[in-house]
């Protein structure tokens, strides 16, 4: 007579598979957090050109630190893109009312 395999314990799979599924939802997203982060800062008092600079720095570090090389142009070119097509859709044309050289702090 062969010996039998003893086959898991179904119940005790799924409770480890909760488990897992359980830990896996209570683990921090970055991402999430800084969603809400930032929607945090734009209810406050923050000076928004500080958090401009600090939106826009952590674009470039991300651009420079995770994006392939290859794929920098690209990817600022969309950023760009779309940065005019919001802007756009609030009515405003960049590079017609907003000219630099028409900024004292420019020069």
């Amino acid at each position: 007579m062969k010996p039998t395999r003893r086959r898991p314990n179904a119940r005790i799979v799924r409770t480890l598979s909760s488990q897992a599924e359980q830990a896996a939802s209570q683990a921090p997203d970055p991402l999430a957090e800084l969603s809400v982060a930032i929607k945090t800062a734009l209810r406050s008092e923050a000076d928004p050109y500080v958090m401009l600079g600090v939106l826009l720095e952590g674009m470039t570090q991300t651009l420079i630190t995770r994006i392939p090389p290859e794929r920098h142009l690209g990817t600022l070119t969309a950023a760009l893109v779309l940065l005019r097509q919001r802007l756009a859709d609030r009515g405003v044309s960049p590079g017609e009312r907003d000219r630099c050289h028409q900024q004292p702090s420019c020069n």
